[in-house]
């Protein structure tokens, strides 16, 4: 480290003697210039006895300028070239100043190290395990630090979490009676009287038959009901020796004003429709069917979620755009959760 330090301070004093040689040598340059401007000077009068007194007196006056310019640049950089000197003894100072703190600083140094050593080996065993223990338990405090530090950070930075709210799902099984029917349309909720038009169906149907009716196909329609209409099918059958039978094929649900219904802010209002249909159907004997229009899944899916806290079954019966809520033979049975 020294020969470094030593080797350093003697390539800077080399440069400033460099600078000095150049100042020097700009100097000296100066000098041959009046010098020679002064020779001119002097032989301006044997140059010029041929000619008139009237020019020898304005080449004279010139001479005299040129040589008041370079003796004022010759001062000006005597007094620049002082400045250098000064600032360079200056700096010498400093440097040295700095040297001689550096190297007690070092000296410093050795004796507080040979201090240690020497202290470090007067310790007992049990002492030095102590230090060590102590050095271990400083750098776990600065990694637990470290570690506290990006905990703060991953919770100041990370991205909202998406909660995703799971309803147990028991297994599925087939309604067979004791159905309430719910259509969401529109994100509004309407009761269906199913079960209401289909109990009107076969009382028409049987005052309609007689002895002179055909085999084939009777059509008719019931309701209203709550906003409702069922159209209907039945296939008339002859069954021998003069009888006949009626199998029911089919029917829809029909709605005379397809915008009525409840929000599900108002669905769940204490004394909706909602609410007050619900209160006719047991939780533990019905099943609440909804028929779910595409654009209506997630306000089934709240429903769903109020439905089974109040202890009631559910299923959903998707429809598409265009289909209406219908019954037939071949359709399936809801599946209750």
């Amino acid at each position: 480290m020294r020969r470094r330090k030593g080797a350093g301070i003697s390539e800077m004093e080399a440069g400033q003697d460099s600078f000095l040689d150049i100042v020097s040598n700009i100097v000296g340059v100066l000098i041959i210039l009046v010098m020679i401007a002064g020779a001119r000077t002097r032989e301006l009068p044997a140059r010029t006895n041929t000619n008139s007194g009237d020019n020898f007196a304005p080449q004279l006056q010139q001479s005299f300028e040129i040589f008041a310019e370079k003796s004022q640049t010759f001062r000006s950089a005597q007094a620049e070239v002082a400045n250098i000197g000064l600032e360079i003894e200056h700096f010498h100072g400093l440097t040295a100043a700095r040297t001689q703190e550096r190297t007690e600083l070092t000296a410093l140094l050795g004796i507080l190290q040979a201090e240690y050593d020497l202290a470090t080996e007067h310790l007992s065993h049990s002492e030095k395990q102590s230090l060590e223990l102590k050095r271990r338990i400083q750098e776990i405090d600065a990694k637990l630090a470290e570690l506290d530090r990006t905990r703060q950070w991953i919770e100041q930075n990370r991205p909202q979490a998406t909660v995703l709210e799971n309803l147990p799902t028991p297994h599925s099984k087939t309604v067979e009676k004791n159905e309430a029917h719910f259509r969401i349309k529109g994100g509004k909720i309407l009761h269906v009287p199913l079960m209401a038009l289909f109990e009107r169906v076969g009382p028409e149907v049987r005052n309609r038959l007689n002895a002179n009716i055909k085999p084939g196909e009777l059509t008719g329609t019931v309701g209203p009901i709550d906003n409702f209409t069922m159209p209907y099918r039945v296939i008339i059958q002859a069954i021998p020796p003069g009888g006949i039978r009626a199998d029911f094929a089919g029917s829809e649900l029909i709605p005379q004003n397809d915008q009525l219904g409840e929000t599900i802010q108002e669905a769940l209002a204490p004394n909706s429709e909602f609410q007050r249909r619900l209160m006719g159907y047991r939780q533990d004997i019905y099943t609440i069917t909804f028929w779910v229009y595409p654009d209506s899944f997630n306000t089934y899916q709240v429903m769903k979620k109020h439905l089974f806290g109040r202890g009631y079954q559910t299923a959903a019966r998707p429809l598409n755009w265009n289909d209406p809520i219908a019954a037939s033979p071949e359709g399936t049975k809801s599946q209750a959760q």
